[in-house]
C-alpha cells in the first residue's frame, strides 16, 4: 500500500550564535539605507524530531547552521565566508515565515556589500557531529556519526525559483545580491533529507501470534561519515566501510528516546487476518545507496525461555511495494514502511512499503507469501 504525506514548506526565524563574519562595504537602496540578508527555511516535507522521535510537518526548535561564500568560489579552502557556520534555532509549532540572520559582531542583520553575490547554505546534523567543520578545496565538511536516531539535512537556495516566485526580471548571476534584494529577491533554503527512513509495525498472522513478544529490531548500516555541507554534490560523502546494528527505539511520556520495551501484536484477527496492525517504536535512519538492509527481529513467548537467536532477513528493494520504477538502491529521502507477521517464536513474516518522507514503498515479512 503505497502513502503520501503532507509535507510542509517551512520558513524559520533565526538566532545567531557566535562565530566570525566577514562585514564589507554595504550597497545601500535610493534612501541611504543598507540593504539586509533576508532568509527563507523550506523543510523537506516531513521533519525528524530527535527528542519524541517523530516525524512532524513543522520545525520544533532544531538547531541550524547557515554558510554562506561569493558566487563562484573556486577554493574554499582560501576563501572568506560572508556568513561563517552561524547557529541557528527554528521555531517551534511554525510552517512558513520570513527569516532575518543576525551577526553576531554586530548584533544587526547581515548586509549585502556592494557589488557583491552570494551563494548561501544550511545544515541540520542533529546530535551526530563529532567534529568542527573541515574546509577543502571544494567545499564544507562535517563528520558525523549516526545510530539510527538522528536526520541528516543539508539545504540550499534555488535561484530561478526565487526569481520567479519575486516576479523579477533577473538573471541568476545577479542573486543573491543588494540589487536582487531590492527587487524582492531573497535566498530560500530548501532543505533535502540525506538519509533513507524506516518505520516499523507488527501484526498476528495466527492466534499463536499472540503469545509473542517482539523484543527488538535492529538494521545494519553505515554509522559514520562525513556531510558535506558547502560546495557542490552536497550530502554524505567519506563513509565508512563497517556496518553497524541500529536498534529500533521508542519514545518515553516525557519525551525522550529509550530501548525499545517487548511488544505483543493486537488480538489476532479472523474475520480480516493481518489486518490488525501496531505500529512498533518510532523509526530508523540509515545510510541510503545499498540495494538491501539486513534485518534483525528479536522475539520471546510467554511462559518459554526467549529465543537466543534473532529472525534475519534482508530488505531488497526489488521486493518493495509502491517503489518508483526502476529504483535500484534505497534512496535518501525515501521513508519505507516494515510490516512484520507474527505466528509463533520460530516464525515471523515481513513486507516493506514505501511511504512519506517521499513515497518509497513497503514490504511484509511473511513467510505465507515468500
Amino acid at each position: 500500500m503505497k502513502k503520501s504525506l503532507l509535507f510542509a514548506a517551512l520558513a524559520v526565524t533565526v538566532a545567531a550564535a557566535c562565530t566570525k563574519t566577514n562585514q564589507v562595504p554595504q550597497e545601500t537602496t535610493d534612501n541611504g539605507e543598507a540593504v539586509p540578508v533576508r532568509l527563507a527555511v523550506s523543510s523537506p516535507r516531513t521533519i525528524e524530531v530527535k527528542s519524541t522521535g517523530a516525524a512532524t510537518g513543522q520545525w520544533s526548535g532544531q538547531k541550524l547552521n547557515i554558510y554562506s561564500y561569493e558566487a563562484g568560489v573556486a577554493d574554499y579552502s582560501t576563501a572568506t565566508a560572508f556568513i561563517d557556520n552561524v547557529e541557528a534555532t527554528a521555531p517551534t509549532s511554525e510552517l512558513t515565515g520570513a527569516i532575518t540572520l543576525t551577526n553576531p559582531d554586530t548584533s544587526e542583520p547581515f548586509f549585502y556589500a556592494a557589488g557583491k553575490y552570494y551563494d548561501f547554505f544550511g545544515y541540520y546534523i542533529d546530535d551526530a557531529a563529532t567534529a568542527v567543520p573541515t574546509v577543502a578545496a571544494d567545499g564544507v565538511y562535517v563528520p558525523f556519526t549516526i545510530n539510527g536516531s538522528q536526520d541528516l539535512m543539508t539545504a540550499t537556495s534555488d535561484k530561478a525559483a526565487d526569481i520567479a516566485a519575486a516576479g523579477a526580471s533577473l538573471t541568476e548571476d545577479k542573486v543573491y545580491s543588494a540589487y536582487a534584494a531590492r527587487r524582492g529577491v531573497q535566498p530560500k533554503l530548501v532543505f533535502k533529507h540525506q538519509l533513507a527512513r524506516f518505520t516499523f509495525e507488527i501484526v498476528a498472522g495466527a492466534e499463536s501470534g499472540n503469545l509473542i513478544n517482539v523484543d527488538g529490531i535492529s538494521i545494519e548500516s553505515v554509522a559514520s561519515g562525513d556531510l558535506k555541507v558547502v560546495g557542490a554534490d552536497r550530502g554524505l560523502a567519506n563513509l565508512a566501510s563497517d556496518k553497524v546494528e541500529f536498534f529500533l527505539q521508542e519514545k518515553t511520556a516525557e519525551g525522550t528516546l529509550q530501548a525499545l520495551t517487548p511488544v505483543k501484536p493486537l488480538p489476532y484477527d479472523v474475520v480480516a487476518p493481518k489486518t490488525n496492525v501496531k505500529s512498533v517504536g518510532e523509526s530508523l535512519m540509515v545510510v541510503p545507496g545499498a540495494s538491501s538492509y539486513r534485518l534483525k527481529v528479536y522475539t520471546s513467548q510467554d511462559n518459554t525461555q526467549s529465543q537466543i537467536d534473532p529472525q534475519v532477513w534482508d530488505l531488497n528493494i526489488n521486493n518493495i511495494q509502491g517503489a518508483p520504477e526502476g529504483a535500484a538502491a534505497f534512496e535518501a529521502g525515501y521513508s519505507y514502511k516494515v510490516t512484520i507477521v507474527v505466528y509463533g517464536l520460530e516464525e515471523v513474516k515481513i513486507s516493506v512499503e514505501l511511504e512519506e518522507w517521499k513515497d518509497g514503498g513497503s514490504t511484509v515479512l511473511d513467510p505465507d507469501i515468500l
